[in-house]
């Protein structure tokens, strides 16, 4: 769009003035910072004049500006990096033209040698009420509450779902409106999430043609300078890192997992900070019963566990959970074995329904009230305390990672089951399972597939030497002594034969089973699991016919 004589000027559109105003982290937050803020595009260019408080000269930066056409909008984009300041030192700025300038606010820098500091983590905060003008006032209450009860907070970290249609600049404008007063002075560093990346061909009165970009194009055009530009190539301010204290941050978006994989193991090879926390918006262990991790973990994993993390952050499923250390899908007790995957609920009182507790996680909570949820995080040298908080005031969670000790608290150590269990998107099927182990014959693993399909709402049909099942769109039917599985897609020649065996079930070979269907499958050698997986969130429930 180009602004003309017919162009109307949107509600909350940008003018003269200076807005959408934003202090971040794009470099040594010891001696930088960027400011970022909005303007109408008769306001050609900008600066920010900044002083310690205590008492100093007032120093000019002239920020870069940038056009940003919207969907609704033309707007100037300003940033100015702010550098050579004093660690651990109180600053005062503004920022605007000669002509229109924004009040006066202040920040505090990184000081030297710090080892001991706060931040707070939120999530999934967007807001679609009212859809014409949508508010954002759960978060504006989150935020009051956490900097009330944690005036200490340096900085906001977000899992993604900043808005709730981030490709409409009118979510955009709703989100900092809510955010005001805070992001002024607290830098904001936020990951992208499937919502910032979608978006309405027509958003008003109605949404129409909902679509999802590869790009969160205008997340990249608003801060574009905003982060630092460490990512992949072409998806730098998707995916960024920084420091801040005795911790490596790695912030990394949905789009090109590929890319972004290499980039976190090599970014966080480089590192030697104490701490490696990532942000990463879908979870890698869903708590949706339904949810999947094939668009992620395969081109995520070598960052996450060989670049070793120590704790990844997401969000999409508005619930609660963290799961045991894991490595290579094994479960273990102690943090410095494996990577501490940590669902961090949502601020925007957003609930889900139906979400459920897997094998992964220790710790699970649904969070179906409509409250919103925040998590202050607390380094303390070698300690690291999350304690995530209701807007009630009751506190969900207490988590402490003590890598003095090398131990967890609560104390929570991962399953060790007697004989090897079935599972199914990590959910054990107990009642219906019951003493079905796999079982190992001739080096290849062996399980009651159709008891476990059954399960999960396949169509199970049983004769007395053979047994077809139908789900996920696919048919096959195993018989007792027959290496053929006779499948709706044409005949498989199996790996093994299939035979009778606990409580009248046949048992077929995992990996021939898991290919058929369609399906990925995890042996947890350590903990005696086998998981299937299918790579969809469909749901396999069978229906009454409609004749």
């Amino acid at each position: 769009m180009t602004e003309s004589k017919d162009f109307v000027k949107p509600n909350h559109g940008s003018t003269p003035q200076p807005d959408h105003i934003m202090l971040s982290i794009c470099g040594d937050a010891k001696t930088s910072m960027a400011v970022t803020w909005r303007t109408s595009i008769d306001v050609p260019s900008g600066y920010v004049e900044v002083y310690p408080e205590n008492g100093g000269e007032k120093v000019r930066v002239e920020a870069i500006t940038k056009e940003f056409k919207s969907d609704i909008d033309i707007s100037n984009m300003h940033w100015a990096i702010i550098k050579n300041l004093k660690p651990g030192t109180r600053y005062r700025y503004t920022c605007g033209d000669d002509t229109h300038r924004s009040e006066e606010f202040s920040f505090e820098t990184e000081p030297e040698n710090l080892n001991k500091f706060k931040f707070l983590i939120i999530t999934d905060h967007q807001n679609g009420t009212p859809h014409h003008d949508p508010q954002y006032e759960p978060i504006r209450k989150a935020l009051h509450d956490a900097f009330s009860k944690h005036p200490d907070i340096r900085f906001i970290l977000t899992v993604g779902d900043n808005t709730n249609d981030g490709q409409n600049e009118l979510q955009w404008n709703g989100m900092f409106r809510g955010m005001k007063g805070f992001i002024e002075s607290y830098p904001y560093m936020m990951c992208t999430g499937n919502h910032d990346n979608r978006g309405f061909k027509q958003y008003l009165p109605e949404p129409v043609g909902k679509f999802y970009l590869m790009h969160a194009d205008f997340f990249d055009a608003q801060f574009e300078y905003s982060y630092p530009k460490n990512g992949p190539e072409e998806f730098e301010t998707e995916n960024y890192s920084f420091d801040y204290g005795n911790v490596h941050f790695a912030v990394f978006g949905i789009n090109r997992q590929d890319l972004v994989g290499e980039w976190l193991y090599e970014d966080l090879q480089k590192s030697d900070k104490t701490w490696k926390i990532g942000a990463y918006h879908f979870p890698i262990y869903p708590i949706m019963p339904e949810g999947c991790n094939d668009d992620s973990y395969p081109w995520l994993r070598k960052g996450i566990e060989e670049g070793r993390l120590d704790v990844l952050l997401a969000g999409h499923e508005h619930g609660l959970a963290r799961t045991y250390p894991i490595k290579d899908d094994q479960m273990y007790d102690r943090p410095s074995e494996g990577t501490i995957h940590y669902i961090a609920g949502n601020a925007g009182r957003n609930p889900f329904a139906t979400n459920a507790r897997k094998i992964w996680h220790p710790y699970f909570y649904p969070l179906e009230e409509s409250l919103y949820c925040y998590i202050i995080a607390e380094v303390d040298d070698k300690v690291l305390t999350l304690t995530a908080y209701l807007e009630d005031g009751r506190i969900a969670d207490v988590f402490v990672i003590d890598k003095n000790k090398d131990l967890m608290l609560p104390y929570s150590p991962a399953p060790i089951f007697k004989r090897p269990k079935m599972a199914f998107k990590g959910h054990i099927p107990d009642l219906a399972v019951r003493d079905l182990y796999v079982e190992e014959k001739d080096g290849k693993l062996y399980c009651a597939f159709g008891a476990l399909m059954h399960s999960i709402g396949g169509e199970v049909i049983r004769t007395k030497d053979s047994v077809t099942i139908s789900v996920y769109r696919q048919k096959a039917t195993f018989t007792v002594g027959s290496d053929i599985a006779v499948c709706a897609d044409g005949d498989r020649k199996l790996s093994g034969v299939p035979y009778m065996h606990e409580k009248g079930q046949i048992y077929v070979p995992v990996e021939d089973a898991a290919e058929i269907f369609g399906m990925a499958w995890q042996h947890a050698v350590r903990n005696r699991i086998v998981n299937f997986d299918y790579p969809s969130e469909r749901r396999p429930m069978q229906t009454h016919p409609k004749e």
